[in-house]
């Protein structure tokens, strides 16, 4: 993220007053992930966090599609916890902010709320900061609104901070109370149709996984038509059963066609309908050629796929390869994600 000019009045102030976390908690990790997967210090100087907060609050790669993103979600909240398990979707923790909110059959992703989002003092020296980087600033504030979303019943709450299907998603030590409180703070009059200085990407409620996917291919073409805008297999077994688990019932449906032709040419009615026989010619030809397409077609899609793969894990490896007298002082430790994943 590149810092852009300030808001209007010039100055960015914490979107509430009251602190829920106290200075005397950790609020940050020490080190993080870059976007190379590359570990890095949380602290670059003292109490200088502005890097990490960018990459920690990223989501560039939605506000760069946000005039498709409807056709992913629409402009409302997002339902809280208890419609998330009435709807029977399982929460999915990641630490991805441009994952958070994203969803994908029975899974939901979710990012944790960070402590340093709920302290004033943080959000004055590294958020609302002399720079005036409203682009972070209004990342911050649309991911709080978020959790405004999702947490605001009781019966969120307790999912929230107590539930043994996923992690906590609110820090430790809060109350129902306060964090009712939080919100009137936060909110201060305003509604959620109206609240100004928040990311276009927090306009939009949940977002389906498989139409970012698309919007991604289609938008940026070669560059992003394997893995789309998240990948998330680690296994081919896997990529098959997402993606073409169709065909079986395609098949299934063609087999019953072919029986009922079978059965209508041994009737008085169609015996002699050269139409019907026609038709049945087709569909018999259509029925033999269709498998042999569908898999010259899905052996093309792997072989891309792989390929693909391994030209990203050799690149990887030049680009991260060091001369051996240099690799035990070195600590800039590659990490790479594992097998197919993002």
């Amino acid at each position: 993220m590149k810092p852009i000019a300030a808001t209007q009045s010039g100055l960015l102030l914490p979107p509430f007053e009251r602190s829920l976390v106290e200075d005397t908690a950790v609020l940050v990790p020490v080190v993080y992930q870059n976007g190379s997967y590359k570990c890095k210090k949380t602290e670059e100087r003292k109490g200088n966090y502005t890097e990490f907060l960018r990459h920690d609050l990223n989501v560039s790669r939605l506000t760069d599609i946000e005039r498709h993103l409807w056709w992913a979600g629409m402009r409302k909240a997002a339902r809280p916890l208890h419609r998330q398990v009435m709807m029977d979707r399982h929460v999915v923790v990641t630490e991805q902010a441009d994952l958070h909110l994203t969803w994908r059959g029975p899974r939901i992703y979710i990012k944790p709320l960070p402590k340093y989002l709920l302290n004033v003092d943080f959000w004055n020296k590294s958020i609302c900061s002399d720079s005036g980087d409203s682009e972070l600033y209004e990342s911050a504030k649309g991911f709080l609104l978020s959790y405004i979303w999702l947490v605001f019943n009781e019966s969120d709450f307790q999912m929230a901070i107590d539930n043994s299907n996923h992690p906590r998603l609110l820090p430790e030590g809060i109350t129902y109370r306060q964090w009712t409180g939080f919100i009137a703070d936060f909110m201060n009059g305003d509604d959620f149709d109206h609240m100004d200085q928040i990311n276009p990407r927090y306009r939009f409620g949940e977002l389906r996984l498989n139409r970012l996917n698309t919007i991604y291919r289609i938008k940026y073409g070669r560059k992003h038509f394997v893995r789309g805008y998240f990948y998330g297999y680690h296994e081919y077994g896997t990529f098959m059963e997402q993606n073409f688990a169709w065909i079986v019932t395609f098949f299934a449906y063609v087999a019953i066609v072919l029986t009922a032709m079978q059965v209508g040419l041994a009737t008085k009615q169609l015996v002699d309908n050269d139409a019907f026989h026609d038709a049945s010619y087709g569909f018999t030809v259509f029925s033999i050629a269709s498998p042999l397409v569908a898999t010259v077609v899905i052996g093309f899609i792997l072989f891309v796929t792989a390929a693909d793969h391994i030209m990203k894990a050799s690149k990887h490896e030049q680009n991260n390869k060091r001369p051996q007298k240099q690799a035990g002082v070195d600590s800039g430790l590659s990490m790479d994600r594992d097998g197919m994943g993002v």
